[in-house]
């Protein structure tokens, strides 16, 4: 079954899904997008009146597609605020309708700090992460992974990544350690978005293979 998710305000969406905000979405030859969106696979395009989406789930998807657009936020008022000089006036314009994705907490983690290794490898670690330690799921004669959870990557650790193709195996460290602080409640990624810049950035940095730029992207 197909669902449309009104849009009344600006919504780029092929700036948005391929702006290096979110890894794991891909343009297929029919024309949708496909992604896996909290455990979803979804396929996705652009109307004259919204976006039109379908999926594996039986749910309507609408409520959860219009938080990860935050389609909340008033965008428009965003746009004045940053405006503040002929710089930022002009790449409002230019990216009119870019929009920042409010994504599952975790896989934003995990693929930040994948990223000093470059764009494509995010998107190739993240996708073969989830190859080996999601759970499958079809759609349309397509399968994909679900992101695995936190608890799922301590549990197998270092070992089962060893079937990533980490550019700097280090990386497989630090996920798993960023794992372990989650499940052992050392950090709390949802508690996070309620926490003043300074301080959040300050947790995240904790965390091996987090630095500024790494603790920023998230």
């Amino acid at each position: 079954m197909t669902h449309e998710l009104p849009v009344d305000q600006p919504l780029d969406l092929e700036t948005t899904l391929y702006m290096g905000q979110d890894f794991r979405w891909y343009k297929r030859d029919d024309g949708w997008h496909s992604g896996v969106l909290n455990g979803n696979l979804i396929h996705l395009r652009r109307t004259e009146r919204g976006v039109e989406f379908k999926s594996d789930s039986d749910r309507d998807l609408t409520r959860l597609l219009s938080s990860y657009f935050r389609l909340d936020d008033d965008i428009e008022a965003i746009y004045a605020e940053i405006s503040c000089d002929d710089w930022m006036a002009t790449l409002v314009e230019k990216y009119h309708g870019l929009r920042l994705l409010r994504q599952e907490c975790w896989e934003c983690t995990v693929a930040y700090i994948c990223s000093p290794q470059g764009i494509h490898w995010i998107e190739r670690n993240v996708e073969d992460i989830a190859q080996v330690l999601g759970d499958p799921i079809e759609f349309a004669s397509e399968v994909r992974n679900t992101f695995p959870l936190p608890k799922t990557v301590w549990t197998y650790g270092t070992r089962a990544l060893e079937e990533v193709d980490f550019r700097f195996p280090r990386t497989r460290g630090y996920i798993v350690a960023a794992a372990e602080r989650i499940c052992t409640r050392d950090l709390d990624l949802e508690s996070l978005v309620s926490l003043p810049y300074t301080q959040t950035i300050r947790e995240l940095k904790d965390s091996g293979g987090v630095g500024n730029k790494v603790a920023n992207c998230i």
